[in-house]
């Protein structure tokens, strides 16, 4: 039996809308063009050693500097 179906108050769902708006902005990450085509990379490697039943293809050093945000690069 699924559960009864409750009424919030406007207040609380407003103030329920304002800090899930809040986490998903926070959440975001932008990623750069060369970060983007890696992780696509990643991704398709990742499904054709699926499809061939071998394990998915480690991430070395270097491929894992290109995914950090470049000014984390910085400090």
């Amino acid at each position: 039996m699924p559960p009864e179906r409750v009424t919030l108050p406007r207040q609380v769902r407003e103030y329920f809308a304002e800090i899930g708006k809040r986490g998903g902005q926070a959440g975001r990450r932008e990623l750069t063009r060369q970060q983007a085509k890696l992780l696509v990379a990643i991704r398709e490697a990742k499904r054709a050693a699926e499809k061939e039943g071998k394990p998915p293809p480690r991430l070395d050093r270097k491929l894992l500097a290109l995914l950090r945000k470049p000014e984390a690069r910085r400090r």
